[in-house]
């Protein structure tokens, strides 16, 4: 399953692209477990090239290797004496693909490496049939070091790719459109293809097994992630936890962590770049002083609320309160994965014409009044308010919360918008007699037209 998952169909395409076009260099990165190595290896079947992973172990020992590497494809002993070498040498020999794997441990290891391949795209490859193609699993150092402004590799990249995790409806095919399932799935993994090796069936079972056990690969897995991207890993993880818990705001978070509010942005900033955590303010305000902060990335959100905070129980052999937390709490977080989800289903919506073309989305939130999803189109002065339930409804109660929308959709704001209501739910009784009044409805069962 996982094999046929990790595909990548359209990225695939555009390296393909790429390789047709004779571009000498192409980025790809994203973070680590996401499916580059295996993508990078599948575009290099069938193609004359060389998969190089770079190691910790210092700049002259991955000469070596790389000479090695070299030296298998063309079946000849060779000892380059640096990188300008070998793609000298390499330059020679007609159309190749040159991957070079996990690049900022190369620059970790040599930092003026950047600017050597600068040279060697520049000069060496010119004119060249290469393609020489650099990923990395360190998303702020690639960013940094490579596709920033001021790095020597700057604007010299063909072609640049982030891989992502999957949507959720990128996945569904390989779930059998079980969805309650994948909503469970998702909430764990956040579409990463190796948790998601691990995460088959999304049973609580199979879910305790994976991160409440201290020998599991998941339990110790965000932990790590932090320390290999960050210089200050303990801070940040304070920082995610306590937006887990439910501190939102800046000074709840600082107090949480015993740090002061002004020196909290430059670290929020961090995970932002990273795509762990998101700036959120009300969806009719573009900008607003008081924004909130959530977590973006599920995995990082499941962790931090449910392991890290037992993390030391769970170390010491004593699992049980991590568990009794996650089998009485599990039902009721799953309510804003799946407010992502309902986010997927209605832009799907969109893209296949079923809807009109809102271009905006977001909560809305005014002291304690809050509509879970606001679709907007300026244009046309057109609002789309949903609210999402995650729990299966009768239709009377579906009835009453549409009829709250409703009132609460006149303090939006938008008196001259025309304006559409809806919800989306596990399960919902009486939808087409609610659809037939006009109202918006959906549940588990329309996702899988």
């Amino acid at each position: 399953m996982i094999r046929k998952f990790v595909d990548r169909k359209d990225e695939l395409e555009a390296l393909e692209r790429a390789y047709q076009k004779g571009v000498k260099l192409f980025i790809v990165y994203g973070r680590r477990r996401v499916g580059k190595t295996t993508l990078l290896r599948r575009f290099l079947e069938n193609k004359r090239g060389i998969y190089f992973l770079c190691s910790q172990r210092g700049y002259e020992k991955d000469v070596e290797r790389f000479s090695r590497e070299v030296g298998k494809l063309f079946d000849m002993p060779l000892k380059f004496e640096d990188f300008e070498e070998a793609f000298e040498f390499l330059a020679k020999q007609g159309k190749l693909v040159v991957v070079i794997d996990e690049f900022p441990y190369l620059i970790g290891a040599y930092k003026p490496i950047a600017s050597v391949f600068q040279s060697i795209v520049d000069l060496t490859l010119e004119g060249s049939e290469v393609m020489l193609v650099l990923s990395g699993s360190s998303v702020g150092m690639m960013e940094r070091e490579v596709l920033s402004y001021k790095a020597p590799l700057y604007g010299r990249a063909g072609g640049i790719m982030k891989v992502k995790p999957f949507r959720f409806f990128d996945m569904i095919e390989w779930y059998k459109r079980d969805f309650e399932r994948l909503v469970r799935i998702y909430a764990v993994t956040w579409g990463v293809p190796r948790y998601m090796e691990l995460i088959r069936d999304g049973s609580d079972e199979e879910i305790v097994h994976n991160f409440f056990e201290p020998t599991a690969f998941l339990f110790n897995e965000g932990r790590l992630l932090l320390m290999e991207e960050l210089r200050s890993p303990t801070t940040y993880g304070q920082i995610i936890e306590a937006i887990a818990l439910g501190k939102t705001r800046l000074t709840e978070i600082a107090n949480h962590v015993l740090m002061e509010p002004k020196d909290l942005p430059a670290y929020l900033r961090v995970l932002s770049d990273l795509g762990i955590v998101k700036r959120e303010v009300p969806v009719t305000k573009k900008t607003a002083k008081r924004g909130i902060y959530v977590i973006e990335d599920e995995y990082f959100r499941f962790y931090y609320r449910f392991v890290s905070p037992h993390y030391e129980e769970i170390e010491a052999l004593n699992p049980d309160p991590a568990i009794e937390d996650f089998h009485r709490n599990f039902n009721s977080y799953l309510g804003k994965t799946f407010e992502k989800v309902a986010r997927e289903f209605i832009v799907k919506l969109i893209r296949e014409k079923k809807l009109p073309p809102y271009t905006r989305f977001g909560r809305w939130w005014n002291k304690n009044e809050e509509i879970d999803l606001v679709g907007l189109n300026e244009r046309g002065r057109m609002a789309l308010f949903i609210e999402v339930k995650w729990k299966g409804l009768t239709e009377r109660e579906a009835r009453g919360i549409l009829k709250d929308l409703k009132r609460k959709g006149k303090l939006v704001g938008l008196d001259d918008w025309e304006k559409s209501y809806g919800l989306v739910a596990k399960g919902v009784e009486g939808k087409e007699e609610l659809r037939a009044e006009g109202w918006l409805v959906w549940d588990l069962e329309d996702f899988k037209t």
